[in-house]
């Protein structure tokens, strides 16, 4: 099991829908605040930011056989059909899920692994960063909540 972040509402690395919904409101009112004076400190608009909580039909599709013609419409699904599996290490791949903004992608393997491409690259080398996707969004939310910290004293 992972350390709690601090301020985290996270309590247990499971991906449980009542984990998920907690990471969900977390994470997006940390973002509200690390957003609200974004522009300020960088002289330009942040961009589209934010974390949705899945709804009944992303949901079901979840739930159901991967079938992607009855899936709803979603980034990751289109990178996938356009772009295929990436290869993470030897004959291993992944599927990319997100990215830093910068170019810099993030896979997910078979495994649960998350790996992080070395440059802004679909063919580039991935190296792995966590074990699993909980603790990737542990991380993702002790940074966005260490971000809106230092937002608040800027």
């Amino acid at each position: 099991m992972t350390a709690r972040p601090e301020g985290s509402p996270l309590t247990t690395p499971e991906l449980s829908p009542d984990w998920l919904t907690a990471w969900q409101r977390g994470i997006t009112g940390q973002l509200d605040r690390a957003l609200a004076l974004f522009e300020r400190a960088h002289g330009y608009p942040p961009g589209d930011n934010e974390v949705p909580p899945a709804d009944d039909t992303s949901r079901a599709a979840v739930a159901r056989p991967m079938d992607t013609t009855e899936l709803p419409p979603d980034l990751v699904l289109d990178h996938l059909t356009a772009y295929g599996p990436v290869r993470i290490a030897d004959r291993a791949t992944g599927i990319v899920f997100g990215s830093d903004g910068g170019g810099i992608l993030f896979a997910i393997d078979h495994d649960g692994r998350v790996h992080r491409s070395a440059t802004a690259s679909w063919s580039d080398d991935f190296q792995p960063i966590v074990p699993s996707l909980a603790q990737f969004l542990e991380r993702l939310h002790r940074a966005v909540a260490d971000l809106a910290s230092s937002r608040r004293g800027a």
